[in-house]
């Protein structure tokens, strides 16, 4: 239990440090990395739910990853760890934003859409963390023994979701997406090559 204790705490540790902390540093002007893809693509307030409930996903794809072997859980940790700090650099040296709509309605999906907006501002975009972090549970959950293999499925199934909710409510634009890829998947394999601790 101290081991995932341990793993879990770097994690989310090194993930807060970066999104907090590269909000502090003074960076130079933003980029807009809008196309006329996403000018094309219509908010859909609907699909905040998804942008929302991914973090439940994430817990419980962190618990089963975690508690898997322990070479298992440290590639998945130093990989998870990696991504964000590659992430924070690109934060810091290519910053990004966006122009947000403004969301009229009254109904539930569109006040959980002014309530995200009020939380997170247009910065930290390029690459999209959301589908960074979903893209991990999909690769690490792929790798479990004690996971039926349906999981692995439902992961890639929620990823593709995510990528759809972070454009339908105007959080991200489509470049984020494969950024994040690129980034999470450099980040696995270079988690890879550092040296392996014998089983504990």
């Amino acid at each position: 239990m101290r081991f995932v204790l341990r793993c879990a705490l770097l994690a989310l540790g090194t993930q807060l440090l970066v999104y907090y902390a590269t909000r502090l540093i003074p960076t130079p002007p933003a980029h807009i990395l809008t196309t006329r893809l996403d000018d094309a693509i219509r908010v859909s307030p609907i699909w905040v739910t998804v942008y929302f409930l991914v973090f439940i996903d994430w817990l419980a794809c962190a618990i089963a990853i975690l508690f898997e072997r322990r070479s298992h859980a440290r590639w998945f940790t130093a990989a998870y760890v990696i991504g964000m700090l590659i992430s924070g650099v690109i934060f810091v040296v290519y910053p990004c934003t966006m122009q947000r709509p403004e969301i009229p309605g009254s109904d539930p999906f569109s006040l959980m859409m002014r309530l995200l907006y009020r939380i997170d501002t247009p910065t930290n975009l390029f690459p999209s963390l959301h589908v960074m972090i979903t893209y991990f549970c999909w690769r690490g959950s792929m790798g479990c023994e004690k996971l039926p293999k349906w999981f692995s499925t439902l992961q890639f199934g929620i990823l593709i979701c995510v990528c759809l909710s972070i454009l339908f409510v105007k959080q991200h634009v489509f470049v984020d997406i494969p950024a994040a890829i690129v980034v999470g998947e450099l980040a696995l394999q270079l988690a890879k090559l550092l040296p392996e601790k014998s089983e504990e």
